[in-house]
């Protein structure tokens, strides 16, 4: 992830606002928290920003550890989504393995874009260990087929000014198929980008 402390001034000088912090849960969302594709359980929420999604899920039974390297996020979250089922953690992507526990689903929701390409591969990795035997992961990111980027492969965010990567199929392929089979991997519009909507399950140990 880019410098803590330009997301630190991102969530005190915009709370709320950002994009991203919606209060609305996206139709996708909506459509796989209903489909029956997961049901509660103990579950991780990876770049929770302020915890909108994890409120929503946690209004419906599921027990979610909360993580972002941002402390104002965190901060912001914990005053704005308080609830039982909630626990939110300061803590980098770098070093998920130190949360010391496991869960049964795992979701990232436009973080993963934001890590360097060489990053994750170590990543994935991260999240499969994270995960118990046959736990499940959806991953919402940025596609190469937003059309108003040409094409490229990242591009400067005009919102939190940093460089972003814009992932195609292939790549988002080789970076979980090591450890997950995909169970859909789909474009959806999302936030007035074309996105790519990744559910998968932990492949079990041969």
């Amino acid at each position: 992830m880019q410098n803590v402390d330009n997301w630190n001034r991102l969530y005190r000088t915009q709370g709320h606002s950002l994009p991203w912090c919606v209060e609305t849960m996206p139709f996708w969302f909506t459509e796989v928290v209903n489909s029956g594709w997961m049901n509660p359980c103990k579950a991780l929420d990876v770049g929770c920003g302020v915890g909108n999604y994890a409120f929503h899920l946690a209004e419906k039974g599921y027990e979610i550890v909360c993580v972002d390297h941002s402390e104002t996020a965190i901060a912001l979250a914990t005053e704005k989504n308080s609830h039982p089922s909630l626990r939110f953690v300061i803590e980098s992507t770098e070093n998920l393995g130190a949360l010391g526990e496991t869960f049964d689903f795992i979701y990232d929701i436009s973080l993963l874009h934001h890590l360097k390409p060489h990053q994750r591969d170590g990543y994935a990795g991260q999240l499969s260990a994270l995960l118990n035997a046959g736990g499940k992961l959806m991953v919402c990111v940025f596609s190469d087929d937003e059309a108003r980027f040409g094409k490229t492969h990242e591009f400067m965010n005009p919102v939190t000014g940093t460089i972003t990567s814009l992932l195609s199929k292939e790549e988002i392929v080789s970076t979980f198929e090591p450890y997950f089979a995909f169970d859909k991997l789909e474009k959806i519009p999302f936030d007035n980008y074309l996105r790519y909507l990744c559910l998968m399950r932990k492949k079990e140990v041969q």
